[in-house]
């Protein structure tokens, strides 16, 4: 007998596998209805021939023995008739034939001569009759009795040749050897009654001996066969759900109990596979999260200090060892960069064993490392260098105190930090390097603005103080000798008007580059001022409205650097609306919020294709490269907006706190 011992599920088992039903109820009914439904349908079959053919042989053997008896029957009638027959008494014959047809069994009597008619009868209609058949041929042909069953009339038909015997010549040829024959047809019914009574009996006792049978199987089938399955199924099903720990109490010493061993074993060894896929998924999925962690770490890290020691933590934890250390490379040689654990475990050799890889890990003892080294003092130690793809950047070492080898996993788990490390490293360098060449070239550009805007303020001055000067001297001389000539020489005052003129004409023109140079309105005044006044001087000449609205400013000053910025920008946005926009209005807008200044200027002309310009080195005319370097210098963004036949958008952003290099 098998029985199933349960134990409760472990947690994180594997789903189950098959419907959530009784164990095995379902199945072991089934099974035994099957087995039930077969057996009875056998014995139904064998039964049935069985009873079907024991009727049949019955039934022949009751028909043989009552042919028998039939032709003996016949026989002894014949011998009754035949003094009869001899006298030739016709009469005497009826009497007797009826006499004999009174006897229970007995439906007819009749003599028929050769040729197949009625001789004699009870029945006197009958007489003369032609009654022709086969059997009474065959019976006068062979000479020898013969019986004929006839179901429809429920009679047995014997007919007996009669022979030419001695005495029976005296009135018939001696050549002649049979006469005739004399047929008796005996009712059947009793035959059939006994037949019927037989059958009845036969089936009650197939049928008794067959529930017998089938209850005794029943049982025997259940305890010793379906019982079993139940618990073996009942089992199955509760290894299928995961319970790793489910038995079939073996009882028994024939197949199903050294199935039931069998499955033992195998759900044992199950249970144990189990466990230790668990422990190693386990453990695959800790190294799986620290990994995880630790690249957001590296990833979230302020600086590279903090990602190695969060590094060395994570990697100490991952593969359970005492210590773990990260070694750099500098001009000094190899030095800790971080560490985790009882660095005291590595700190006497692990300076000299990492600049001995040369590219290979090392294990001891034992252990997956291509290298294997006894180290003096420690149990366990690992260590894989930080390579990138042509420098060697230092190296990772955990170890343990106890003697526990690493195994392969722990080396590809180092060996995946490691690489990630070396990335960093190397990224941090080169980060450094383009930080301080970015750090260079903002620091140059910002000293070339600084100097052209020097430039520009010098030459300004200069043109306002020598040349402005000289040409508003010379004026006042031209004015001064213009009073002084007389009246009548009008064609010298003429002369002298029309060098005044070119005089005032020469000044317009210097203050309109002492202004483009650097105008003094944004230097007294502000931004806003001075911006209102190159676009109106600019634009309004050639046609084209102006439109100017400030918010935010208040009486409030910009950074000089902020201001020269927003005001060069404006001034290369007006010059291209001047030279190449062929618009009607001008829009422009300053405002400063939240600590952020942005000015926006729109036009309504011929627009262009910021793209294709910008590609064309010979169409970047329109100053956006020089807006773009000053807008960078400081922080901010710029952004141009334009399609032909659709008007041009520029818009800057500038933070107005900003720290310029170079003390632009």
């Amino acid at each position: 007998m098998l029985e199933v011992r349960r134990a409760p599920a472990r947690s994180g088992r594997l789903p189950a596998a098959c419907p959530d039903e009784s164990p095995g109820e379902g199945g072991a009914v089934r099974l035994h209805l099957k087995i039930t439904l077969w057996i009875v349908a056998i014995f139904l079959i064998v039964g049935g021939f069985s009873i079907y053919a024991l009727v049949l042989f019955q039934r022949s053997a009751t028909l043989q023995q009552f042919e028998a008896m039939a032709k003996t029957l016949t026989g002894t009638i014949l011998q009754s008739l035949t003094t009869t027959m001899i006298n030739n008494n016709p009469r005497e014959m009826k009497q007797i034939i009826g006499h004999i047809e009174e006897t229970p069994g007995i439906h007819r009597v009749r003599i028929y001569s050769p040729n197949g008619r009625v001789w004699a009868s009870s029945r006197a209609e009958e007489v003369g009759v032609l009654r022709p058949s086969a059997l009474l041929a065959r019976v006068l042909s062979r000479r020898e009795a013969a019986a004929e069953e006839r179901p429809e009339a429920g009679e047995l038909h014997v007919l007996t040749p009669i022979e030419n015997r001695a005495e029976c010549r005296a009135c018939h040829a001696a050549d002649v050897p049979v006469l005739g024959a004399i047929g008796v047809s005996l009712g059947t019914g009793q035959v059939a009654a006994h037949l019927r009574s037989t059958a009845h009996l036969l089936a009650g006792l197939v049928g008794f001996t067959f529930l017998l049978a089938l209850g005794t199987l029943s049982v025997l089938l259940g305890r010793f066969v379906l019982d079993p399955l139940s618990a073996m199924v009942a089992a199955v099903r509760e290894l299928s759900r995961g319970n790793y720990r489910a038995r079939a109490a073996v009882s028994t010493g024939d197949e199903l109990g050294v199935l039931a061993a069998a499955f033992n074993d195998m759900s044992a060894r199950i249970e144990r596979s189990t466990a230790a896929l668990a422990e190693e998924i386990s453990d695959l999925t800790r190294r799986l999260s620290t990994l995880t962690v630790f690249s957001k770490t590296l990833t979230a890290a302020a600086d590279l200090s903090s990602a190695l020691h969060e590094a060395a933590a994570a990697m100490r934890e991952a593969v359970h060892a005492d210590a773990c250390v990260v070694y750099g490379r500098s001009e000094e040689g190899l030095r800790p960069m971080a560490a985790a654990g009882e660095p005291a475990l590595v700190a006497p050799w692990g300076t000299a064993l990492t600049g001995g890889l040369a590219g290979r890990p090392l294990s001891t003892p034992g252990g997956p490392g291509e290298d294997q080294r006894p180290i003096p003092g420690v149990g366990a130690a690992l260590a894989v260098p930080l390579r990138t793809r042509d420098q060697d950047l230092g190296a990772m070492v955990v170890a343990r105190a106890r003697e526990q080898p690493f195994e392969r996993t722990d080396l590809m788990l180092l060996q995946t930090v490691a690489n990630q490390l070396a990335i960093a490293i190397e990224n941090v360098r080169l980060f450094e390097e383009v930080r301080e060449k970015e750090h260079l070239r903002r620091e140059l550009l910002s000293r070339l603005i600084s100097a052209h805007e020097d430039e520009r303020f010098r030459i300004s001055r200069e043109l306002h103080d020598e040349v402005s000067q000289s040409l508003t001297g010379l004026m006042m001389r031209l004015n001064a000798a213009e009073e002084v000539v007389p009246q009548d020489l009008e064609q010298a005052r003429a002369t002298l008007a029309a060098v005044r003129g070119v005089a005032e004409q020469t000044l317009e023109e210097v203050r309109k580059i002492i202004f483009a140079l650097r105008p003094t309105l944004l230097d007294d005044l502000g931004l806003i001022p001075a911006v209102r006044h190159y676009a109106k001087n600019l634009l309004e000449p050639a046609g084209v409205q102006v439109r100017l609205s400030a918010t935010g400013f208040g009486q409030r000053r910009l950074p000089r650097p902020v201001e020269t910025t927003v005001f060069r920008v404006a001034q290369e946005a007006v010059t291209n609306i001047a030279r190449h926009a062929q618009a009607r209005l001008a829009t422009m807008t300053l405002e400063l919020t939240d600590g952020t200044v942005r000015l926006t200027v729109t036009d309504d002309g011929v627009g262009f294709d910021p793209e294709s310009t910008l590609a064309d080195p010979a169409r970047r005319r329109l100053g956006i490269v020089g807006m773009e370097e000053r807008v960078a210098l400081l922080g901010g963004r710029l952004r141009i907006s334009s399609r032909p036949g659709e008007g041009t958008v520029v818009q800057v952003e500038l933070p107005v706190d900003v720290a310029v290099p170079g003390g632009v």
